[in-house]
């Protein structure tokens, strides 16, 4: 999908591109239901299914619908480090590993031995040393964070010094190679064949990745956007994660969003509009929504620079990474907003798509999904500039506590931020969906 048709006031129908025939096509409906997932690849690097994407959200987004919440991302704790530059995607590994694996670091830093050869009393085991209630079960975005830190402050394990390890040892010791092969078999040799390495000799090495995103499109309890007659359903909404995504989210979603809700609220909708006739595709609303998709692929294929899309994809990956990941400040959040415009600008001077429009040409549609990345990603990190406060999955670094960790700051900031589109390089308006808690109130987490 490239464009969302609206008339009226309502949405009544998109514009999309045949993948194989590169055929631009018009569809009618009486209403929109988007259901395209997140925007994790913002980041390059990722979890996510190499072709998953913001287009169809950020089309609606251009077309009225608010985004909500788009700094709000998941870091994953354990994930397999990264081998190399050469990667375009990250692997994820089953949080459950951590129910009997036990995270830990070198006490001594940069230490180069193997980790058979590390004596017990010269491991760090900082989770369970940090956190004695949880332990290693603490959430993934202290877990992340947690990580994070000792890999920054220098005990890193690996070739690349950004990783810790996850150990099986006691567990096997403790409950026997069996057992810890029928409940984590699969997961074992899925690392081993990636990485070589055998998770029942040696620990496993993890290291956070972006792997959902809590933010999306601003939709009310019916799922409906701002845009009346277009829905949002799944990772692509905002609606039920705030700064941290819950657990069981594919199911939760997936069955509220697609079972529970839209057949019910959906039909209420089309209840009044079942005087509508069906408009015809020749509308004025499809004639325009097409000839800006159009302008916008021939732009992408007349710049004819010397860049490739992926090296554009990949520096803004990095950007966003190293400054809207998981730990955010002032400073780095004002040089990367600079810096995305800057690639942005680079971009549209520079990038070499290849082929095509009327053909199968992964390179168009990989440009024209960076091109919305770059916008987005500039949205994220206004919003995380915003939020002057550390909550979930978003972590300034000048609202922490003493001890290191997050500070909320509910007095200020208990709102939904829902951002309303002005215009390429125009900031986007803000507006706030006040959070009252009226039965369980909010209190600080604690998991010592």
């Amino acid at each position: 999908m490239l464009d969302v048709v609206v008339i009226d006031g309502k949405a009544r129908g998109i514009i999309a591109r045949n993948l194989i025939t590169g055929e631009i096509e018009r569809h009618f409906g009486h209403s929109v239901l988007l259901a395209s997932g997140g925007y994790g690849n913002v980041f390059y690097l990722s979890t996510n299914a190499m072709g998953s994407n913001v287009t169809a959200s950020w089309k609606a987004y251009k077309k009225g619908a608010f985004f909500g919440n788009p700094c709000f991302t998941q870091i994953h704790p354990t994930c397999i480090p990264i081998s190399g530059d050469h990667q375009s995607k990250l692997t994820l590994m089953s949080e459950s590993l951590r129910n009997d694996g036990r995270v830990w670091v070198p006490k001594k830093q940069n230490d180069p031995r193997s980790p058979k050869d590390i004596p017990e009393d010269e491991r760090d085991y900082f989770l369970e040393r940090r956190y004695p209630a949880f332990g290693n079960l603490v959430p993934r975005d202290v877990a992340s964070r947690a990580i994070k830190e000792r890999c920054d402050a220098g005990y890193g394990v690996g070739t690349s010094k950004q990783a810790a390890y996850l150990d099986f040892a006691d567990s096997i010791k403790r409950l026997g190679e069996n057992v810890v092969s029928a409940k984590y078999g699969n997961l074992f040799e899925m690392y081993e064949k990636i990485t070589g390495e055998n998770p029942y000799k040696v620990p496993m090495r993890i290291y956070p990745a972006i792997h959902y995103t809590m933010g999306g499109l601003w939709v009310d309890y019916n799922l409906m956007t701002t845009v009346p007659g277009m829905y949002a359903l799944g990772e692509c909404n905002f609606s039920d994660h705030g700064a941290n995504r819950l657990g069981a989210s594919a199911l939760m979603q997936g069955l509220a969003d697609g079972y529970f809700v839209i057949p019910y609220t959906l039909g209420d909708y089309l209840a009044k509009e079942i005087g509508t006739k069906a408009i015809s595709t020749d509308h004025p609303a499809f004639v325009e929504a097409e000839k800006g998709v159009r302008e916008q692929i021939q732009k992408l294929l007349s710049v004819k620079g010397k860049t490739s899309v992926e090296h554009f994809h990949k520096k803004l990956g990095k950007i966003m990474w190293n400054n809207c990941g998981m730990a955010r400040n002032e400073k780095g959040l004002t040089e990367a907003k600079a810096a995305v415009r800057a690639l942005r600008e680079e971009f549209w001077k520079d990038v070499r798509v290849m082929g095509t429009a009327d053909e199968f040409n992964p390179d168009l549609e990989k440009a024209g999904r960076v091109a919305d990345f770059m916008e987005l990603g500039e949205l994220m990190i206004d919003d995380a500039l915003n939020r002057r406060e550390s909550c979930g999955g978003h972590f300034r670094e000048e609202s922490q506590t003493e001890e290191g960790e997050a500070k909320r700051d509910d007095d200020k900031f208990a709102y939904v931020a829902a951002w309303e589109f002005k215009g390429v390089g125009t900031p986007a308006e803000l507006h706030k969906e006040e959070l009252k808690f009226d039965t369980v109130h909010l209190a600080q987490r604690s998991y010592k």
